[in-house]
């Protein structure tokens, strides 16, 4: 993995010249949007697939709104922004006693009210591109309110190595998130900061082909780092049929038991999906997805009764794409995760709440040996859980939107760690400018 990663750099250290804006260096090519590439305009739309319409098609829609466009020395300056207003019900019960609210066992709120406001600033030529998001995400209230919570969410830079027709070569470095990049619904929520190369070949009678793989700093304390790849296949004989499949590693060798397991993971997961527009709902989208995943790593502990917990899947369907006022988009699907399956850092699906923030292996969720070790009655983490989301989209004006989400879970296996059950309401307004 090493060597692959050394050849990656290597080669986009010796194909820098071709990213020089001169104009008798560069040859014409065709604005990087009308290129017939699976993963579509590289820099607005980070993910591959411009029909993808589940509930990433709000930060889609929104990073697409563009109302400021700067033509200057040789690029497009672009600014757009958003600002929201939240109010999240959140109920968690463990082992019987209430978790969140007055006279809970902890002290966290079980109504949350937030503030956030996010400005994101691309700049884009014909042969490379820099995105930029910050996020300020405060707590509202007088007294329980913040005015400090700034998160630099996004700052890489870009440039197209092979610009060919049907054939493309990209590659960025820097900061976002893993799924601005990779799909799925219970993993990828962790800082992708590092390199990724994106390979593109599409088949006009075939289908769209693409391979993403990157490099990403996980500690540089201890010279730790992760490798991800996502292959697939898209619009495959234009029959609305795609298929990915994704894999990352995040392990390194430690002489602290405790951190050799919460980096024991080698994860992959394949996901399918239909998609289609029929005439009796007005052409509007149908989606039908799932997905199977599995830690190749995972072993039996006395946490897990020396039995491996390592498999989880999920499945679903849209219905609708929300691009402009009076849209709508209605997601529903149900997750099964085991306990072993998906590190605690990196899981992005429905989770257990965990308002006492207990990790799997450590006492504290933020993996610190020091916290010391759990035990099969005291181990929570964000695995072991089955329960299902709905969330739903609504665009009152082309800039006004309300979104909408439920969330249930229930513990998958009740002989390791306490039994939660936690649910939680979510409205919010954004405001996309």
């Amino acid at each position: 993995m090493h060597k692959v990663l050394c050849f990656f750099l290597g080669t986009f250290l010796i194909s820098t010249p071709v990213f020089s804006e001169e104009k008798t260096e560069v040859p014409p090519a065709a604005p990087l949007a009308a290129t017939p590439v699976a993963q579509g305009d590289v820099q607005f739309d980070e993910k591959r697939d411009p029909d993808v319409d589940d509930m990433e098609a709000l930060r889609r829609w929104i990073r697409d709104k563009r109302f400021i466009t700067v033509k200057e020395i040789g690029g497009d300056l672009s600014i757009s922004g958003e600002v929201r207003t939240e109010f999240q019900d959140t109920s968690e019960v463990r082992d019987g006693i209430r978790q969140r609210g007055k006279g809970a066992a902890t002290s966290k709120p079980q109504y949350a009210w937030d503030v956030e406001v996010n400005i994101m600033v691309d700049y884009r030529t014909d042969r490379t591109w820099a995105a930029i998001k910050l996020e300020f995400d405060n707590d509202m209230g007088t007294a329980s309110g913040t005015v400090n919570k700034i998160k630099l969410e996004k700052a890489y830079l870009g440039g197209r190595i092979i610009p060919g027709d049907t054939f493309t070569i990209d590659a960025e470095v820097g900061r976002r998130y893993l799924f601005n990049v990779y799909d799925s619904r219970l993993e990828f929520s962790s800082l992708f900061d590092g390199v990724l190369f994106r390979f593109s070949k599409a088949w006009p009678s075939i289908g769209n082909f693409y391979a993403n793989p990157g490099a990403l700093l996980v500690n540089d304390r201890t010279n730790h780092y992760a490798y991800v790849m996502e292959i697939g296949a898209l619009q495959i004989a234009n029959l609305g049929l795609n298929m990915k499949y994704s894999i990352i590693d995040w392990y390194k060798p430690s002489a602290n038991k405790l951190e050799n397991l919460r980096y024991k993971f080698l994860v992959s997961q394949y996901l399918a999906y239909y998609q289609f527009y029929p005439e009796w709902i007005g052409k509007r989208l149908i989606k039908f997805y799932g997905a199977g995943l599995v830690n190749h790593l995972a072993s039996g502990i006395p946490i897990t009764h020396n039995k491996r917990q390592n498999w989880a899947w999920y499945a679903g369907m849209t219905i609708g794409l929300v691009r402009k006022q009076y849209d709508f988009s209605i997601d529903i699907n149900y997750q099964w995760c085991q306990a072993q399956a998906i590190p605690d850092f990196d899981n992005s699906g429905i989770g257990r709440g965990n308002a006492a923030k207990v990790g799997f292996y450590t006492v504290d969720d933020d993996g610190n040996p020091k916290s010391g070790a759990t035990t099969s009655e005291t181990a929570v983490g964000e695995g072991n859980f089955k329960g299902f989301e709905i969330d739903a989209l609504y665009a009152f004006t082309d800039n006004l939107t309300v979104f909408q989400s439920f969330k249930y879970s229930t513990t998958l296996n009740k002989s390791i760690g306490p039994n939660l059950h936690y649910k939680q309401y979510e409205i919010e307004f954004i405001y996309a400018f």
